[in-house]
């Protein structure tokens, strides 16, 4: 299945961007415990239908979300999220290339940030952008 080929090709670049800046990611449903006092990532994928857009259906095209949440302990200004953001942006910008095990795909649409989200405790910035590619069936 090509979603999980787009998965991977985001979450290698993703992963090396991180591990650089030290930041943990909690991917999808995977078991995770989540740092005390530090932001952290929640990473997962958000599918849409396959469909074939040619005759002998040589291809089929992938179309999906691939969202990130940053989670941020309550005390933290709102600068640190926002400068993941940008840097988010900076690592997938528009009709970036993602390849994996012969899936070719692109980001299709920009970072964006959607609304925030508190808690308590923590708070919570999610940003996505969509993908599209293809790959043989």
């Amino acid at each position: 299945m090509s979603h999980a080929r787009a998965r991977r090709a985001i979450e290698v670049k993703l992963d090396a961007w991180a591990d650089a800046k030290g930041i943990m990611i909690a991917h999808g449903a995977e078991p995770f415990s989540p740092p005390e006092g530090q932001v952290y990532l929640h990473a997962f994928l958000l599918p849409a239908s396959t469909t074939c857009r040619f005759l002998n259906a040589s291809e089929l095209e992938y179309r999906g979300i691939y969202q990130v949440s940053i989670v941020t302990p309550a005390d933290q200004l709102i600068s640190v999220p926002e400068q993941i953001l940008d840097e988010l942006s900076a690592l997938f910008p528009l009709d970036s290339s993602l390849e994996r095990a012969g899936f070719l795909g692109l980001v299709s649409n920009p970072v964006e940030q959607g609304p925030t989200i508190t808690e308590p405790d923590r708070y919570t910035v999610p940003a996505s952008f969509t993908y599209r590619g293809s790959a043989p069936p």
